[in-house]
């Protein structure tokens, strides 16, 4: 021992002699390499750093300035519409048109209209009278472009042009055609002049951040040449970061760099200092390295033993979330894992057990004694099973074996059969014998249900266990020790053929109930209001949606029962709610078209006591209201006279106009989900989605987004103006029990 005391002393003197002076020079070389070298990296990551931070906020500002630019336009499209399809509109009509739907739009400073490419159309009228009469074809300054769009069909956008009254602006012209599909004319083309100095404003690029040098190039669309109408022709030669600004068949380009030129904000001083004090640092850790190295093993060795030590714990946790603490079986929440993981046509079944006389031998000799038997039950099961069998236990004496595929034979119906009595008469087997517990000897039976997995049957686990329960209990009546095979049961798809006779019954039964779905403020956590939408609660098959029943509902006509059924349902629940508390503060219900169209709708409303403030009616796009629908329409009037909102569900599947919704004038719409969810990956899209959201604000109306299921669509949908939200993503329909509770945990984290 004292030799080898020895031994180690003199290794350490050699260490720490002139050799333990190498790693320091090592370091100092490495110090002025990384330094030399990490010092270019550092710049060029810095000044990388520094493109990234002009870029982002370029691409806010273009983003600001493409939406203000496209807005007034997307809203011209709905003049143009409204001009093709009256091509003979006179000035009031123009004028009451223009103020609904593009009137509100700060940049728009006026609008004209030319048929045959002469101004016969202009608003504001006041002020704008010289350009009635004005002919295109004899403007030189404008004829270009107006025959442009007239020849190829498209927006065109052209500008910065001087203003005769002054200031600058921008020009889009939009061409109009008349006429049906097939025989399509040009009309004449509706011109938007867009004021500059307005669009610079509320885009935020009069503020633009001071620290920065900002530049705008438009490409004419005719000609192809590129022109900078905004900031200094310098800029471009000076390696400036891009961004486009996107428009109807047109876009510019926005460029950026710092006003002090690159690199102007690039510091190494604290690089610097960071890197002096790592090469001292370094420095004192060559010096020390030998004590390091030995403390660093130690370390190693005392995390590697740490390590094993959390493994072992991690498995020891997993065991006891999978495995029963008494047998050591797995339990139910690994069996459904096991459910999860495996193909039905590849195992024969399954075979459910039970002890029979187990409550005897619990309340003859104590739970100690019935837990220890137990146990020895789940070894001689274990040995009874052939390999890849599985085997689980779920409840108190009840047990789960799932044949395992045999891989070396075809697995037919008839092998499969086989397999299972096989497999079930070996489990019986294993209580020929008594168990003895101490000096206790136990007999019990057992009695099995089993479940032949084929493809007509093959639903769920929850089926097959049902269809094995089902049939360990006939084997039960029919005398312990037995099994039993299941008999086949419908599957749920054909119970669900024929609902015509069971939806009868389910109107007078109250099993036709409301499940609410919240809706959510622009926050996305504050609930304004939520949706009644009907569910069957079938005695047999459980919850059942809208699609699998309405068809019949519709052919029985019964759709109107049904509103109805929820309506009176809604009133109740919101008064249960409000006695407990809680606050709802608008309840949107659905209204068929048959219930629209009902002559006795009105009085059927006003005999229940209903709140006006406190309901919503949901009517569906594809139910817009025209002059040969009277009864459709004074229903409506009626509902709004009495203080109901109307909102428009599923705005957007392509049924509706603009004319016609100024004619409804709902007080909400419900944007349809397909147009939600598509919106993030297509800018297109994107586009339509904000164009539905601004005429709803410029109607003055709630804009609500249906179907939101991810995040990305629920910040698309919240970025073009949506200020109501509604989707899995943020609740799911839930019954009024659950409503109720999710209100308490709402108003919980309220408080």
């Amino acid at each position: 021992m004292v030799v080898m005391q020895g031994e180690t002393r003199e290794s350490f003197g050699v260490t720490s002699g002139w050799f333990s002076y190498v790693p320091t020079l090592l370091v100092l070389v490495a110090v002025v390499i990384i330094g030399l070298v990490g010092g270019r990296q550092h710049t060029l990551i810095e000044t990388q750093k520094e493109r990234d931070r002009v870029t982002t906020r370029l691409e806010a500002l273009g983003g600001r300035i493409e939406s203000n630019l496209n807005t007034p336009i997307q809203s011209a499209r709905g003049v143009v519409a409204a001009l093709a399809s009256e091509p003979d509109m006179s000035q009031r009509r123009f004028s009451w048109l223009v103020s609904r739907i593009i009137g509100s739009s700060r940049e728009i400073r006026n609008v004209a209209a030319a048929r045959d490419l002469v101004v016969n159309l202009v608003y504001p009228i006041k002020g704008n009278e010289s350009a009635l009469g004005l002919d295109y074809r004899l403007q030189e300054a404008q004829r270009e472009a107006a025959f442009h769009a007239r020849d190829t069909g498209e927006f065109i956008l052209t500008g910065p042009v001087d203003l005769v009254q002054g200031g600058q602006a921008f020009i889009g012209r939009i061409p109009v055609f008349s006429g049906t599909e097939g025989s399509h004319q040009f009309w004449g083309i509706l011109s938007v002049v867009i004021d500059l100095p307005t669009l610079y404003e509320t885009s935020g690029l009069s503020d633009e951040d001071p620290a920065l040098e900002i530049g705008i190039v438009a490409a004419n669309k005719t000609t192809g040449a590129e022109k900078q109408f905004y900031g200094s022709a310098d800029l471009l030669g000076d390696d400036p970061v891009s961004a486009d600004v996107l428009f109807p068949n047109g876009s510019w380009r926005m460029y950026a760099r710092p006003i002090d030129g690159w690199g102007s904000t690039v510091s190494l001083s604290a690089y610097r200092i960071l890197l002096v004090t790592g090469g001292l640092a370094a420095v004192f850790l060559a010096a020390m390295a030998n004590v390091m190295f030995v403390q660093r093993q130690h370390t190693i060795q005392v995390l590697r033993s740490r390590e094993r030590d959390l493994e072992q714990a991690r498995q020891e946790v997993e065991t006891l979330a999978l495995h029963d603490h008494l047998t050591g079986l797995p339990n139910r929440r690994h069996l459904d894992r096991k459910f999860r993981g495996m193909a039905g046509r590849n195992h024969p079944g399954l075979i459910l057990l039970d002890l029979d006389g187990f409550k005897d031998v619990n309340d003859t000799h104590g739970h100690a004694k019935g837990d220890a038997l137990l146990v020895e039950v789940a070894r001689r099961l274990s040995k009874a099973l052939r390999s890849g069998d599985f085997l689980a236990r779920i409840g108190g004496d009840e047990f789960v074996v799932i044949c395992g595929p045999s891989p070396q034979e075809d697995l037919t119906p008839e092998r499969s059969k086989a397999i299972l009595k096989e497999v079930a008469q070996r489990l019986i087997g294993c209580a020929q014998y008594p168990f003895r517990i101490g000096e206790t000897e136990c007999r019990i039976g057992i009695s099995t249900g089993i479940h032949q997995i084929l493809d007509e049957n093959d639903d769920a686990p929850d089926y097959w266990l049902s269809q094995a329960d089902r049939a360990m209990y006939a084997a039960k009546q029919a005398g312990r020790n037995r099994f039993a095979f299941s008999t086949p049961q419908p599957n749920r798809a054909s119970l669900r053929g024929n609902r015509t006779g069971e939806l009868l019954e389910a109107l007078s039964g109250d099993q036709i109930q409301p499940y609410y779905q919240p809706q959510f403020g622009p926050d996305g956590r504050s609930v304004v209001g939520v949706e009644a939408l009907a569910r069957w609660i079938h005695p047999r098959d459980g919850l059942i949606n809208p699609q699998e029943f309405m068809d019949q509902a519709h052919a029985l006509k019964v759709e109107s029962e049904i509103d109805r059924l929820v309506l009176a349902r809604a009133i109740t629940d919101l008064s249960r709610w409000e006695r407990a508390g809680l606050t709802v503060p608008r309840v949107s219900v659905n209204t068929s078209f048959r219930s629209l169209g009902d002559p006795h709708l009105i009085s059927a409303v006003d005999a229940v006591d209903v709140d006006p403030d406190r309901f919503t009616f949901e009517v569906l796009e594809s139910i817009f209201i025209d002059d040969g629908q009277l009864i459709l329409s004074r229903n409506v009037e009626a509902l709004k006279a009495r203080g109901f909102r109307i909102e428009v569900d599923d705005f957007g599947t392509g049924h509706s106009s603009v004319t016609s919704l100024l004619k409804l004038r709902p007080h909400g719409l419900k944007i349809d989900k397909m147009l939600v969810q598509a919106a993030p990956s297509s800018q297109q899209n994107r586009q339509l989605l904000a164009a539905i959201a601004e005429m709803g604000h410029a109607m003055k109306i709630t804009v609500c987004a249906e179907g939101i299921e991810t995040e990305s669509q629920l910040f698309t949908a919240r970025s073009v103006g949506c200020t109501r939200f509604q989707g899995f993503l943020l609740a799911h329909p839930m019954s009024a029990d659950d409503f109720e509770f999710f209100l308490q945990g709402d108003r919980a984290k309220a408080g």
